[in-house]
């Protein structure tokens, strides 16, 4: 994987991160798994495939999972309504449009008309005072953005999946996903919290100065998440709040790939057929943010529709990425799955996600893997 190695070399070298680690995996093969750079240039520190990174909305793929596994069970629907579990939300909006992002339901920094109210909420979030039920009854106090199911508008809708799990299971999510999700999957390093502060990735900056990239350390920041790391927060974040390794992720990414462990179906293929295909065909025009034409959003992750504007990946190509940078995809056809781990602000996604998917299907090609 010579292209793909150099790739990340030259975003490294060119400061748009201190450190990386990439897993990639074919047929459950590994391809490379490789750490880059540094984690802590203050001190020297190298980067481990071991080091444990906030995935932020890579979070959101794996509470679709869980909240799939009790549709599958007929705890839940696509067509139940929030309002069974909320009693003052919006009559309209159900279980889908949470999935799809069609509630209304914003963020902050996407609100046209409420982003004050939703930076309160992120304090508050932040403060750990609250628990996540008290959480959900502050997003349902400020209006929603649009008709339910009549526009794609990315916000806290995973976040209101969570509460509404942990109501279904009477479980507070971590319990939940750590029996059900992480234990099953092996997935021993993932959780709402660092479970090793060593192995805490650091953050950074990324700042221009003179034209030039700087990396500055800002162990500070803990956007939507309480400032102590280590213990698990009064309120679990479905939409944003785990913290996991490449090797970890790459499993729930394989899971993802058949719903099997060890031959024995968990979650049953035509759910994983609904996670990632297009859920937004009733939508005119819709756009996904900065992605290029060929993608739509299935449940929590974008869906390949199309493969024509580059990189070039397969139509079917799933997956999602995190604010600090990290990026993933699922490449069903080829059996392929790609985690990619950073810990930066601001994470230059795009750039970053398409000059390394670049790299890596010009090496599966050279390789004769695809």
């Amino acid at each position: 994987m010579k292209k793909t190695i150099n790739e990340i070399n030259n975003l490294l070298n060119n400061k748009y991160f201190s450190g990386a680690v990439i897993k990639i995996e074919k047929n459950g093969k590994v391809l490379l798994n490789k750490a880059f750079g540094l984690n802590n240039i203050e001190k020297n520190e190298k980067m481990k495939v071991e080091t444990i990174f906030p995935i932020y909305s890579m979070t959101k793929p794996i509470i679709v999972l869980a909240t799939f596994l009790l549709i599958q069970e007929h705890k839940l629907s696509l067509d139940t309504k929030v309002c069974e579990f909320y009693s003052n939300f919006n009559e309209e909006i159900t279980i889908r449009h949470l999935l799809n992002m069609t509630s209304g339901i914003s963020y902050s920094w996407n609100s046209t008309s409420h982003e004050n109210e939703m930076i309160k909420i992120e304090h508050d979030i932040e403060s750990d005072k609250y628990n996540l039920d008290e959480i959900i009854e502050k997003i349902n106090n400020i209006p929603i953005s649009c008709k339910p199911g009549s526009e794609w508008i990315y916000g806290m809708n995973i976040d209101i999946l969570g509460g509404i799990i942990e109501k279904i299971t009477n479980t507070k999510l971590n319990a939940f996903l750590e029996k059900r999700v992480f234990n099953p999957l092996k997935m021993f390093d993932t959780d709402f919290k660092v479970k090793d502060l060593k192995r805490k990735a650091i953050k950074y900056d990324l700042i221009e100065e003179n034209k030039n990239n700087v990396l500055k350390a800002n162990e500070n920041y803990h956007w939507m998440m309480p400032e102590k790391l280590d213990s698990i927060p009064n309120c679990c974040l479905g939409g944003s709040g785990l913290f996991s390794t490449s090797e970890d992720y790459n499993k729930f990414l394989n899971f993802m790939l058949s719903g099997k462990i060890k031959n024995k179906v968990i979650l049953q293929k035509k759910y994983i057929k609904e996670i990632t295909k297009n859920q937004l065909e009733h939508i005119e025009n819709a756009k996904i943010w900065d992605l290029n034409e060929d993608y739509q959003y299935g449940y929590g992750v974008r869906v390949r529709i199309r493969n024509k504007i580059a990189p070039l990946t397969e139509v079917g190509e799933w997956g999602w990425g995190g604010i600090l940078g990290t990026s993933s995809f699922v490449d069903p056809k080829n059996k392929i799955v790609m985690s990619f781990m950073v810990s930066v602000y601001p994470g230059n996604n795009t750039l970053t996600y398409n000059k390394i998917t670049k790299a890596i299907y010009e090496d599966l090609k050279t390789n004769n893997l695809i």
